[in-house]
């Protein structure tokens, strides 16, 4: 009778328990969803509208010590938007930032961003329920985000980046809800939320990935492509997300370029090197790599930045949006400086720190 009954106990405390811990855990859920009741009501939509796009560092953002991923499923539960669907993407963030949402219309134009009140934490349930929006949230801004809106009205726009309507975060946010508008498929946008941000160096790196498919494309589950990232800058990233070659995987290795060594590569070749990229057979432990150059030249000049003398925050958005065609004419834009063989002892000597790549390839 003593096992009977302490069995019985033991089945209640674990049915009781998990209801425990899932009600303490739902601050994250609250927060979640209140942002998107929030946002529904300044932007007026109702759940599953295609014109919505959601972007928060939920799930990288602690709160007391927790991760924060159950505000995703607030946020969908509330407006039928999931990454499954290509309209909920999580930012990169690290996880010391404070927790925020941001909800963009497109039909309109309008975004709103909510910051996480720090106080809000500490409350508990029904009361942390009641609360006003106000206290909720440490900022509540409603803008006018739509790029071709934000240059017709520059003073207007000017606000909301000297004022920090979005906390630091405008160029991040103006810049991914606008490709999105745009139509940007759903691994660009995977490849610049992993950035953080959207910039050209990005998109630059999406279109290195699309001409290495198509000029040299994996063939057979033995290869990968390493990437010979010199001279570095954000393609780096795009490769990580979309090719998962990382540092930690012995498939990214990124080194710096001195200035004379890029403007001389730059003066022998009519473009700028983009780095190095192999396909690695790691069975054979052999493969083929292209050195390339990426014309960034010609990519201000057919988005009209170069020499800009509109507003300061404006250039890189108007480039960033201006180089969404160009994605589909990768050819137009990236050159093959070199390709060549490469075995062990070529693939060490090009990945070792203190070699200069270009060197090694004799193009330098």
């Amino acid at each position: 009778m003593k096992k009977l009954a302490y069995l019985v106990i033991l089945t209640l405390c674990c049915s009781i328990l998990p209801g425990l811990a899932l009600a303490d855990s739902d601050l994250a859920y609250d927060l979640g969803s209140r942002a998107a009741t929030v946002a529904m009501d300044l932007l007026k939509f109702e759940p599953g509208d295609e014109n919505i796009l959601a972007l928060t560092n939920a799930g990288h953002a602690l709160i007391k010590g927790e991760t924060t991923e159950r505000a995703l499923s607030g946020i969908t539960n509330v407006t039928g938007l999931q990454n499954g669907n290509g309209n909920l993407f999580q930012v990169n963030r690290p996880n010391w930032k404070p927790l925020w949402f941001y909800f963009y219309n497109k039909k309109t134009g309008l975004a709103v961003y909510m910051e996480v009140d720090a106080t809000t934490n500490s409350i508990k349930g029904e009361e942390r329920k009641a609360l006003d929006a106000d206290k909720v949230f440490s900022q509540i801004s409603l803008m006018m985000v739509d790029l071709d809106k934000m240059l017709a009205r520059p003073d207007d726009a000017n606000v909301t980046f000297n004022k920090k309507k979005f906390s630091g975060n405008e160029f991040s946010l103006i810049g991914l809800s606008n490709v999105w508008a745009k139509g940007a498929s759903y691994d660009f946008m995977n490849a610049a939320a992993f950035h953080d941000h959207l910039c050209p160096g990005v998109t630059s790196g999406y279109m290195i990935i699309k001409y290495m498919e198509k000029n040299l494309p994996i063939t057979n589950a033995s290869e990968t492509y390493i990437d010979i990232g010199s001279p570095n800058w954000c393609k780096e990233d795009a490769f990580q997300m979309i090719w998962d070659s990382t540092p930690g995987k012995n498939s990214e290795f990124v080194m710096a370029l001195s200035a004379e060594d890029e403007a001389a590569l730059k003066a022998k070749y009519g473009t700028r090197p983009a780095g190095i990229i192999i396909r690695w057979n790691d069975g054979a432990k052999k493969g083929t790599g292209i050195a390339l150059g990426f014309d960034f030249d010609k990519v201000s000049d057919e988005t009209r930045v170069t020499n800009w003398t509109g507003p300061s925050w404006a250039p890189k958005l108007v480039e960033d949006i201006g180089m969404m065609p160009m994605v589909d004419k990768t050819e137009d834009y990236i050159t093959t400086l070199k390709e060549f063989p490469v075995d062990e002892a070529n693939l060490t000597k090009l990945k070792t720190a203190g070699n200069n790549p270009y060197k090694v390839l004799g193009m330098l």
